[in-house]
């Protein structure tokens, strides 16, 4: 016989801060495993040209910013163990939100061409701390001025988002052809939903760690901009 016990008490992924979405939004912790693999810790500014509803400018937040990943959540399955003690955990739970730190402005930063992607960034941010801010706005790539020593980790849309297989090719085309001609000096870390789109963006990666999330077996490349 196997006993288990939920220490959790519902899914861990769920930081609690996403009021509002789009379609095919990023997992958190998938999110927050791009953001570790990148070894971003806030030491340049982050850019995510493909933001959707902003999960990866929030848990880039959340991992410069220190805070908990569960700074939202109220219970957890081990609050009705019998030898939980209330008075620790609150000492634990206090020490850990007051360790959180102040954010330069402008450090997190992002954009998408849907006005409800950046509607629902601004949503889901103000549900964490006061701590600094998530600049975001409404644009498409190509319109951007291009980034120069800046961290960009993106989710470009793919073929479960736009269901047109020519469609993502040309988009992935183009969006390299960015990256080589306006973000030198930059590094760029790109997850594809479908390995099979790694070769449509016209760069070749200086590493890929395949990452399977929400039922997709996808792939993180990073880039070097020279």
């Amino acid at each position: 016989a196997r006993i288990s016990v939920d220490l959790g008490g519902g899914s861990l992924h769920k930081r609690g801060y996403r009021m509002e979405s789009v379609e095919a939004p990023m997992q958190e912790t998938l999110a927050a495993t791009i953001l570790q693999l990148a070894d971003w810790n806030g030491e340049r500014p982050l850019y995510d040209p493909f933001c959707g509803s902003g999960t990866i400018l929030c848990e880039a937040f959340m991992r410069a910013g220190n805070v908990p990943s569960s700074y939202l959540r109220k219970k957890f399955g081990f609050l009705r163990l019998p030898d939980f003690d209330a008075t620790h955990w609150n000492q634990i739970k206090t020490k850990a939100n007051n360790e959180t730190k102040d954010l330069p402005d402008g450090l997190i930063r992002g954009s998408d061409l849907s006005a409800d992607a950046a509607k629902a960034v601004r949503a889901n941010r103000a549900e964490l701390p006061e701590i600094g801010t998530i600049k975001v706005r409404r644009s498409d790539f190509q319109s951007l001025e291009g980034f120069n020593s800046t961290t960009i980790v993106t989710n470009p849309p793919y073929g479960i988002r736009l269901g047109n297989a020519g469609e993502v090719a040309e988009l992935l085309k183009e969006f390299g052809d960015f990256l080589k001609q306006k973000c030198t000096g930059s590094t760029a870390y790109i997850y594809y939903g479908d390995k099979t789109l790694v070769k449509k963006l016209g760069l070749k990666p200086e590493w890929r760690h395949e990452l399977r999330a929400g039922g997709l077996d996808g792939v993180l490349c990073k880039y070097e901009l020279y």
